[in-house]
């Protein structure tokens, strides 16, 4: 992990939630435990009675902010892609809107090797998200800025198809190597270039699991996606920025992996795929700050008091030694009951 001497120099009991967030992903311990979610769905904070997501932040005070949420309300996406059922990034990606917060991939601009050949990757000094960083921080000096970004496996399979790359890690993998490389370029410029824009952390999104198993074998996730998970962790450290790796389902078997690359922080990851926050700390020792994991499932069914009562055990066991941050299990989708929402959020303060 890195070693953020400023960070340590802060009165733990007098932190702002910027100051918070940031000792907490040292391993170091806070004066309370800090709250951050990658993603809230509109309809759960429209439920909570907020008019947008910033507002929301403020008022119920949580500690980080995730950028990429502003992209569909600035500038002319606020009016355009609410009324889209179909979206088509600057990749070429076609997506389907779902109503919800993540659309969902549905077409895919290199189907075959010959595709990339003549394919011209987008500029990362165009992206909105930098616009969208520059926006937050100026609106949240003290609150510590997030960019949720693909990396590498996830980043290739949405240009190609899950299908398609993974057989090429088999029988072409010259072609999983250069779309890798090509993604892998886009991504540690952008990295850098949101960072100088005021990003304190990357979350590196790229899912590697189900709720069973990996979705390849260890072998194949060493050879094709190893690298470019390294690669994308030291961009994040050299700009000067901290770097979350999320992925959902069972890491088990890459696990030791993952921690080799210098991740700052693990998480959220989902219990429903056998991951014990607790337990896990005990494997990992300081090695990683940890995130989350209160289960969606329960957020969208449970009681207000089996909300409190699983968020104060998480509270109470990982929160004294430090580098812990409360959240779901993944995102606050569409189904998260409101209530169970402010619950998780209050009783992580009591």
């Amino acid at each position: 992990m890195l070693s953020f001497s400023s960070v340590f120099m802060i009165a733990y009991w007098n932190m702002n939630s910027r100051e918070r967030i940031m000792t907490a992903l040292a391993g170091r311990k806070t004066d309370r435990v800090p709250f951050m979610e990658m993603g809230i769905d509109w309809a759960v904070i429209k439920d909570l009675g907020y008019s947008s997501y910033l507002k929301m932040i403020e008022d119920m005070n949580l500690d980080g902010v995730c950028v990429n949420q502003m992209l569909y309300v600035l500038g002319w996406r606020r009016w355009v892609i609410p009324h889209l059922k179909y979206y088509t990034d600057e990749w070429g990606v076609k997506s389907r809107m779902t109503g919800e917060l993540l659309p969902i991939p549905v077409g895919h601009p290199i189907p075959s090797p010959e595709y990339l050949k003549v394919f011209n990757p987008p500029h990362p000094e165009k992206s909105p998200l930098i616009k969208a960083v520059r926006h937050v921080r100026r609106r949240f000096p003290d609150r510590a800025v997030a960019v949720l970004s693909r990396n590498d496996f996830a980043a290739s399979w949405y240009l190609c198809g899950m299908d398609v790359l993974m057989m090429s890690f088999v029988d072409n993998p010259d072609f999983a190597d250069r779309l890798s490389e090509m993604v892998s370029d886009y991504y540690t410029r952008l990295f850098c270039l949101c960072i100088q824009a005021g990003a304190d952390i990357i979350y590196l999104t790229d899912d590697y699991a189900f709720k069973t198993s990996t979705l390849m074998s260890r072998e194949h996730f060493k050879r094709f996606v190893l690298p470019w998970l390294t690669r994308g962790v030291k961009a994040v450290h050299d700009a000067g920025g901290i770097c979350i790796k999320h992925t959902d389902g069972d890491i088990s078997g890459i696990l030791d992996l993952i921690v080799d690359t210098g991740i700052d922080g693990l998480g959220p990851l989902e219990p429903a795929a056998g991951n014990n926050l607790v337990e896990l700390r005990k494997t990992l020792g300081a090695k990683v700050a940890l995130l989350g994991n209160v289960d969606v499932d329960l957020l969208s069914r449970g009681s207000i008091d089996d909300v409190r009562s699983v968020t104060q055990t998480l509270v109470r066991e990982l929160g004294p030694r430090g580098g812990f941050i409360l959240s779901s299990g993944n995102t606050i989708t569409a189904s998260v009951k409101p209530e169970n929402f402010r619950a998780m959020v209050e009783s992580g303060r009591e």
